[in-house]
């Protein structure tokens, strides 16, 4: 079973782990992130402390190991909210990945959210997990498709 657990502060390790390690990032296509200590602690006060921000580790209770993150956050560009999800390479196609959308959609619809989005690359493998799922087509560029969920 998977949880969604809010990280402390000095919890952040893993999120600099995970944007950290290439094959996680391969699907960036900037690859991997930068997240120094430096940066924590006012990452920490926007993303949980603000109501148009979201983030949680994901961690499997048998197993007692984080596997990935999810989060969300208000973009002004879209002027929607968009969420983000990472599954450490070393547990994808397990399942967490489907499991996590489905816990961030019901998370969100509990904070008061009618619908969620997702910008993915056009060459994401990913786009059918989302459409399995309920989100739809909403427009497509060059880039990205934008897919949208109402919740």
């Amino acid at each position: 079973m998977l949880i969604l657990v809010k990280p402390r502060l000095d919890e952040l390790a893993y999120r600099q782990h995970l944007l950290a390690d290439p094959a996680t990032m391969a699907f960036n296509q900037d690859g991997i992130i930068s997240f120094d200590l430096s940066l924590w602690n006012t990452w920490y006060q926007l993303w949980m402390n603000h109501p148009q921000y979201y983030y949680a580790y994901i961690k499997d209770t048998q197993s007692q190991n984080y596997v990935g993150e999810v989060s969300y956050y208000y973009e002004d560009q879209y002027q929607e909210y968009v969420l983000n999800i990472i599954i450490e390479a070393k547990y994808r196609r397990l399942g967490y990945g489907k499991q996590a959308l489905k816990m961030l959609c019901k998370k969100a619809k509990k904070n008061g959210l009618t619908y969620l989005c997702d910008d993915i690359a056009l060459n994401s493998p990913y786009t059918q997990l989302f459409i399995k799922h309920g989100f739809k087509e909403v427009w497509r560029n060059q880039e990205v498709i934008m897919l949208k969920k109402k919740l």
